[in-house]
């Protein structure tokens, strides 16, 4: 464990000591930065479960992807001109601030991989170096996100297509598909990601280019997959911990809020009333993106001293450790 304990000591030591790059672990957490072991949990649970087949119907219904929908629109052209010009207006809005945010996540990832390296090597670092290393990794590092999701899809798509197909035949074979799926999708999806995470280390720390960083980043996850593995565990169970430890923060902050409520409530104060309702609710947003900042920022500079100390020194899983002390202890 001094192997995972030095690592997360130093890397929450860059988090709490370096607050900008909480910024950079803001939008960097829209990436899907909360640990690996999150992809076997999510949507396996029981509501999951019972609505996917509805929501692929859902999805199917609205009609947005029917031959209709280019008609609907020349139609719209001729009778209300103006309204399909506020649509599309809108529309383009949306899509130039999604590339905004999308440009802003992917900066921030190499700005945490970026300014971790400088922070291990004692160097010089700002918020703006962080930036400017964004800038200039942006496309390698935007690259092996989308190379990441795509291999994902065609996984699903592969693994998951026989039984899909079945599904909407007969929608009780929803749990067979989700042990399947649980069985082949998640190992690869987390080989994937470990794969994804050290390449983009290699891109950003040793500049290498998007193929050779993949295949670097291939043959250190090969060499190194349990420690991987162990290391994602440790991850996770620290974002479940500190996610429980602000629900009971916010639970025990709801308290006093709740009594003033109540008070409010018996003076008629309907004003009042409403102002402690949506502080709170204010309070609770900024608790979440404080807390998603930080373990965001927390979770890539973890990995990336992992990076640091497997390419540099090495390292030995805990089990293996554990095997070869139970092996001295059996020789002598």
């Amino acid at each position: 464990m001094a192997l995972y304990r030095t690592i997360l000591k130093r890397a929450w030591g860059n988090t709490w000591q370096h607050k900008y790059l909480w910024f950079f672990g803001l939008f960097a957490a829209l990436l899907g930065n909360g640990g690996e072991l999150e992809l076997i949990f999510r949507g396996f649970d029981e509501p999951g479960r019972n609505n996917l087949y509805a929501g692929m119907q859902r999805i199917l219904e609205t009609g947005f992807f029917s031959k209709g929908t280019l008609s609907n629109m020349g139609h719209m052209a001729q009778e209300d001109p103006f309204s399909l010009f506020l649509a599309l207006m809108t529309l383009f809005v949306i899509l130039i601030l999604g590339l905004f945010l999308l440009w802003l996540s992917i900066t921030s990832q190499v700005a945490i991989v970026h300014n971790t390296a400088k922070i291990k090597h004692d160097k010089e670092h700002d918020f703006k170096d962080g930036i400017l290393a964004g800038m200039k990794k942006f496309w390698p590092v935007l690259s092996l996100n989308i190379i990441s999701r795509v291999a994902a899809a065609i996984m699903f798509f592969i693994i998951g297509l026989p039984l899909l197909l079945e599904i909407f035949k007969n929608p009780e074979l929803v749990n067979s598909w989700y042990i399947i799926m649980f069985i082949i999708f998640i190992p690869l999806s987390l080989m994937l990601s470990f794969l994804i995470k050290y390449s983009i280390a290699f891109v950003v720390i040793k500049g290498q280019k998007t193929i050779h960083a993949i295949k670097s980043g291939w043959n250190l996850f090969k060499n190194n997959w349990l420690i991987s593995i162990e290391m994602a565990i440790i991850l996770f169970f620290i974002n479940f911990l500190t996610g429980l430890a602000a629900i009971l923060l916010f639970l025990i902050l709801a308290v006093p809020f709740l009594f003033i409520i109540l008070m409010f409530s018996k003076m008629a104060f309907y004003f009042n009333f409403w102002f402690i309702i949506v502080s709170a609710i204010i309070l609770f947003l900024i608790m979440i993106v404080f807390v998603g900042a930080m373990l965001a920022t927390f979770q890539i500079s973890s990995w990336t001293y992992l990076f640091m100390e497997l390419v540099g020194k090495g390292g030995v899983s805990k089990i293996t450790r554990i095997f070869n002390k139970k092996i001295k202890k059996g020789e002598a």
